[in-house]
């Protein structure tokens, strides 16, 4: 029997060695672990194609081809709603192959400035600063690394105003040749981005730096002493003082990728612990923002929250001073 390429089931790889699954999985590309996955599951395209139409979602034989043999990925929402129901079909944890996607390629002749900022819509706000500070010095390694796990310290000061986050964070490299990481902050509105000081604390060095002339947008980077290989990960530690008076009600983390696990931390000063803590989040690029649960500040004037598999969208911690 004749077996069209890219749709051989479980048993049938050419592989003396078949790819470890799971190793996959957490370096990449998508193409690959999709195949090594359903191989591992025993199904054939055909079987996965009639799962995914049990579930009302129907995709073609030939878009599941292509899909594993890197000749195009998924991208429209339709495609990517298929993606999630393929790692639930398969068994995976959540974003366990959507991780694996870069971001949209562009599409069309040209691009224009409203299309640039949709890409910020759901992260940090204002979009049109962020996007206007951050493509400049938005190199090829942002797509090749994700979060492993990441802290956020936060400390907010007796005026009621944050005076810096500090941040430790592994990534890990999914395609080879990434080399730097870009940090991003948003300051409270009415300060400026001139009150924002980036600084390179460990295993890093500060890159190039560029602030928005409007807003208070920064956007660092953050450079590594080598280039990493696919599955390697780096540790490192930067941080963000804020010299402004403006009074804070939340911090929160923008998430373009998802992420495997978050930690956010924020100590108050003495004399100015808030009556009221909370966690919130939004899911997805145009997801309405909800209040996750009630947190509680201890006698050490620190609350903290936890997050795994981390999806796009925003994380954070927000609290009521009345």
């Amino acid at each position: 029997m004749t077996i069209p390429a890219g749709e051989s089931p479980a048993g049938a790889r050419s592989d003396r060695h078949p790819p470890d699954v799971e190793i996959l999985l957490r370096t990449g590309p998508f193409h690959r672990a999709l195949r090594a996955a359903i191989e591992r599951s025993g199904l054939t395209l055909e079987g996965l194609r009639q799962r995914l139409a049990q579930r009302g979602i129907r995709v073609s034989m030939a878009s599941l081809s292509y899909w594993q043999q890197g000749r195009s990925r998924p991208e429209r929402a339709d495609s990517l709603r298929a993606v999630r129901a393929i790692e639930s079909i398969l068994g995976l944890h959540t974003h366990a192959l959507a991780g694996l996607l870069g971001p949209p390629r562009p599409r069309g002749r040209w691009t224009n400035r409203q299309s640039t900022e949709r890409r910020y819509d759901g992260i940090l706000e204002p979009a049109w600063a962020l996007a206007q500070a951050i493509d400049p010095v938005l190199g090829p390694s942002d797509h090749k690394l994700r979060v492993f796990c990441q802290e956020d310290i936060v400390s907010v000061g007796a005026d009621r105003a944050i005076h810096s986050v500090r941040t430790r964070v592994v990534l890990r490299a999914m395609e080879d040749d990434p080399d730097r990481h870009l940090a991003v902050y948003c300051a409270e509105p009415g300060s400026a981005a001139a009150d924002i000081t980036p600084s390179a604390r460990d295993n890093c060095r500060l890159g190039k730096v560029r602030r928005h002339h409007e807003a208070a947008v920064i956007a660092a980077e953050l450079l590594f002493d080598r280039r990493l290989r696919v599955g390697e990960t780096h540790l490192l530690e930067y941080e963000f003082t804020v010299d402004s008076p403006a009074t804070s009600l939340d911090y929160r983390r923008g998430f373009r990728y998802p992420a495997d696990t978050y930690v956010v931390s924020v100590r108050f000063a003495a004399g100015a612990a808030p009556v009221r803590c909370f966690g919130f989040s939004r899911h997805g690029p145009h997801g309405s923002s909800h209040t996750d649960e009630e947190l509680t500040v201890t006698s050490g004037r620190w609350v903290h929250r936890i997050a795994r598999e981390v999806p796009p969208g925003v994380l954070g911690v927000g609290w009521e001073w009345e």
